[in-house]
């Protein structure tokens, strides 16, 4: 079987990669994660030029601004995901037009400041509702229509974790360039 390398400005972590299972430790470690990427977000971002927002990590990407707004809107679908898949399990994640989106006038010109306290609230309540689960929770899945596969909640937080750095790493490489 032959695979195609992995284009290094598109995926500058690699793809996302779960596990089949998670211990409680590893658990730990991703909410740990989560409550600090937007830590990380605000540091890279902190001296942030308005020319710097409007940089793309490769011909034809979103630009920093709409890598940030990006990552808050998509960061509270997944806590509504995990949400509804508790209350609910078993029931389909919600789809959404993530390049509609960041099309928007919204996603092209609000301040970054607003999506970044929203991924910070948003990672604070991902982070309170992971310490709160008991061991059946873990085992709860739903369908992710982008995926087209289902998830576990330990698989959902990696994911979470992943995407975050993975953008992290895209703004990075676009605030790098000239």
């Amino acid at each position: 079987m032959t695979t195609e390398p992995i284009d290094p400005l598109r995926h500058p972590i690699g793809t996302w990669q779960p596990q089949e299972s998670y211990t409680l430790a590893d658990i730990k470690q991703l909410v740990d994660q989560i409550r600090t990427l937007p830590d990380v977000y605000a540091l890279v971002l902190a001296d942030a030029t308005p020319n710097d927002l409007q940089k793309q990590y490769r011909p034809g990407s979103w630009t920093v601004r709409q890598l940030i707004h990006h990552v808050a809107d998509i960061h509270m679908l997944h806590f509504m995901r995990l949400k509804n898949a508790l209350v609910n399990p078993g029931t389909p994640g919600i789809l959404v037009d993530m390049d509609g989106w960041a099309a928007l006038n919204e996603a092209q010109n609000a301040p970054v400041t607003d999506s970044l306290t929203m991924l910070k609230g948003i990672h604070q309540r991902i982070a309170f509702l992971a310490g709160s689960l008991q061991p059946e929770d873990l085992a709860v899945s739903y369908y992710h229509p982008i995926r087209q596969r289902d998830l576990t909640i330990p698989q959902a937080l990696s994911m979470t974790v992943w995407h975050g750095e993975h953008h992290l790493a895209h703004i990075r490489l676009a605030m790098q360039s000239a």
